[in-house]
């Protein structure tokens, strides 16, 4: 927790930066509920973000895209055998998905099944707009 202090506390300190925080808190939350079971509360470090306009985009993809995910995947991984049994990250798409309806923050889920990042990036993008996501008032 304290490292998420710390982290929000940048965050406080350079209100008007741009900010691209990849899996923090969330992914925290699901790794720890499915290697320990535990379930950390988080309310605190949102309510802290809320101010700062962060936004939550979380990508999923069906089940039955995986494999060609994979195999993209496969061409830039430093370990390939991680990815030998895609149902763990079916499972670990669930636990996210709840757990980012279940946050404070605004937060947008999009399907990149097809693998569309031009069309994922204008569709965030956006978003972050119609959302006053991009600027400080």
């Amino acid at each position: 927790m304290e490292t998420y202090a710390t982290w929000v506390r940048l965050f406080e300190l350079q209100a008007y930066y741009s900010w691209i925080v990849d899996r923090f808190h969330i992914s925290t939350r699901a790794y720890q509920f499915q290697a320990y079971g535990k379930d950390y509360d988080f309310r605190w470090l949102e309510e802290r973000l809320l101010p700062f306009k962060f936004r939550l985009e979380f990508l999923n993809r069906t089940s039955k895209s995986f494999t060609a995910a994979r195999q993209e995947r496969l061409k830039g991984s430093g370990k390939p055998d991680q990815y030998n049994d895609l149902s763990v990250f079916v499972r670990e798409q669930k636990v996210i998905k709840r757990l980012v309806s279940e946050s404070l923050l605004p937060w947008l889920e999009l399907d990149i099944s097809d693998n569309d990042i031009p069309r994922a990036v204008e569709t965030i993008a956006d978003w972050m707009e119609s959302t006053g996501g991009l600027w400080m008032e």
